[in-house]
């Protein structure tokens, strides 16, 4: 795990362990999916808490295409001149970064048009299989967090836009609906009730109001004036 984390969420529930610097994973099952309908991606760059540049594969030329930027659909985490946009960042970092990912684009009835973001970054949601370690883990799972022991090592596919909120580094989006949107605000309620992440401060301020906010102080900072 990054290390300048020093705020890494847990489960409410525990054995004696200060659960709060333990990561959470969210178990998912996406489903099964042809080639034709999902990508593979091979994650290269991380700018944020939600957007991140990953190499595509082809599976009709049967070969990689480069440096294509996406952006988790469902979820909106801080900006990088925010607090905690740093540590959003880092820790999407620690989740994603040089590893393959499942993605399933999100289409147009999921967002009311917009299959793109305004920086032109494909929306989606994520999944990571990866392997399940014996050892202790925190796992949040149909609205619950809890803590359970791997007695077999075994792979396990994880939804990463979950992981992101009910750690508290990203809030779900409010402008538009979706299918899942119950059970992701009821993941970021979770976080919300634990202070996990940047809900250890009080109060903080969504990125849509933040970027709001910035967009209004432009022109008062270009030093447009009257002329008399």
């Amino acid at each position: 795990m990054h290390k300048t984390l020093n705020a890494l969420a847990g489960c409410s529930e525990n054995d004696g362990r200060d659960e709060r610097s333990a990561m959470i994973i969210v178990p998912d099952d996406p489903g099964p999916a042809s080639p034709v309908e999902v990508l593979k991606a091979n994650v290269v760059k991380v700018f944020d808490g939600d957007g991140f540049l990953a190499n595509v594969w082809h599976p009709w030329r049967e070969a990689w295409v480069p440096r294509i930027p996406f952006r988790f659909a469902f979820i909106d985490a801080p900006e990088i001149e925010q607090p905690f946009g740093p540590e959003s960042q880092a820790f999407l970092q620690s989740l994603i970064a040089g590893k393959t990912l499942r993605l399933d684009p999100i289409g147009k009835e999921s967002t009311g048009g917009v299959p793109i973001d305004p920086y032109k970054r494909m929306l989606c949601m994520g999944y990571l299989t990866e392997q399940l370690e014996v050892g202790r883990i925190n796992y949040y799972l149909n609205g619950l967090c809890s803590t359970g022991t791997v007695k077999n090592a075994r792979p396990a596919t994880r939804n990463i836009e979950l992981e992101m909120i009910v750690n508290g580094w990203a809030w779900v989006v409010e402008r538009w609906t979706f299918e899942r949107e119950d059970e992701y605000f009821s993941a970021q309620e979770d976080a919300q009730r634990n202070r996990r992440g940047l809900w250890a401060m009080d109060n903080p301020e969504p990125p849509w109001d933040f970027k709001r906010r910035q967009r209004r102080k432009k022109p008062e900072e270009s030093g447009q004036g009257t002329l008399l």
